[in-house]
C-alpha cells in the first residue's frame, strides 16, 4: 500500500514537473499563467464500489465490494491555469458485505468527507479539459447500519456508536481520480481511495481500513 501511495505522488510531481519544464519551450502542458475568474462551483454524483480491509499480523484480507452512492459539492481554486486546489464536501456511503451460503452481512457507514486535492489541469481544446487529481481526503461518521442475516434470521446494529460496532467515526486517507470536463460545464471521472485510519475500536492488533472506487458525473456551474 504504501509502495503504491508513494509511486503515485512521485508520478503526479513528475508529470507536474515535466509539464512545467516543457512548458518554457513552448508547449501548453503547463501553464503558470494566472488562470481567468475565479473560484468555480460545481456537483457530483456517483457510484461507490466500496470495501474495506483487515490487516493482521503481515496478513490483509479484503472483503467483498458494495455498490453504494455519493452526491457532494466541489470547490475549484484556481492557483494558475494549470494547477488547482479542489475541495468540497461529499455524503459519502461505504461499506462492505460478505456472502457465505445462507450466510450474509452487510455494512453502510456513512460519511461526511472533505477532499483537499491538487488538480492538475490540461486543455485539449475549448471544449474537453483533463484534470488529474490527488491529495487527502478526511471524514466523520454520522451514521450507517450494518445487517446480518443467518438461515432467514436478521439482525441489525449501528455502525458508530456505544450500542452498535462502535466503529470509530473519524477516518483519513488518500485519493486519487482524473476526470474530463466536456464544454466547461459536464463533467465525468473516477476516483480510488485508500483509507489510512483504523476505524475498529476493539479489533486487537487487527486494523480495519475504508477503500472505495468512485465513478462520478457532475456539472460545474
Amino acid at each position: 500500500m504504501k509502495k503504491i501511495i508513494i509511486v503515485a505522488v512521485c508520478a503526479f510531481c513528475a508529470l507536474t514537473a515535466s509539464a512545467q519544464r516543457a512548458s518554457s519551450s513552448s508547449s501548453s502542458f503547463f501553464s503558470t499563467e494566472k488562470a481567468e475568474g475565479g473560484v468555480q462551483f460545481g456537483i457530483r454524483a456517483g457510484l461507490n464500489m466500496a470495501g474495506m480491509s483487515y490487516e493482521e499480523d503481515n496478513v490483509t484480507v479484503s472483503t467483498d465490494n458494495k455498490t453504494n452512492w455519493h452526491v457532494g459539492i466541489i470547490a475549484d481554486i484556481p492557483m494558475m491555469e494549470s494547477l488547482y486546489v479542489q475541495t468540497g464536501l461529499y455524503l459519502q456511503n461505504k461499506g462492505y458485505k460478505e456472502k457465505e451460503g445462507d450466510y450474509e452481512l452487510t455494512a453502510n457507514p456513512m460519511y461526511l468527507e472533505i477532499p483537499v486535492l491538487a488538480s492538475y489541469r490540461y486543455n485539449f481544446s475549448d471544449a474537453a479539459q483533463l484534470q488529474i487529481n490527488v491529495g487527502p481526503y478526511f471524514a466523520y461518521g454520522v451514521g450507517g447500519k450494518i445487517k446480518e442475516t443467518d438461515e432467514g434470521d436478521e439482525d441489525k446494529w449501528d455502525c458508530f456508536g456505544d450500542k452498535g460496532a462502535d466503529w470509530k467515526r473519524f477516518d483519513c486517507g488518500l485519493q486519487i481520480g482524473a476526470g474530463l470536463t466536456i464544454a466547461k460545464n459536464y463533467y465525468i471521472g473516477a476516483a480510488y481511495e485508500f483509507g489510512f485510519s483504523n476505524i475498529a475500536k476493539n479489533s486487537g492488533d487487527g486494523k480495519l481500513k475504508n477503500k472505495n472506487w468512485m465513478f462520478s458525473v457532475g456539472y460545474n456551474f
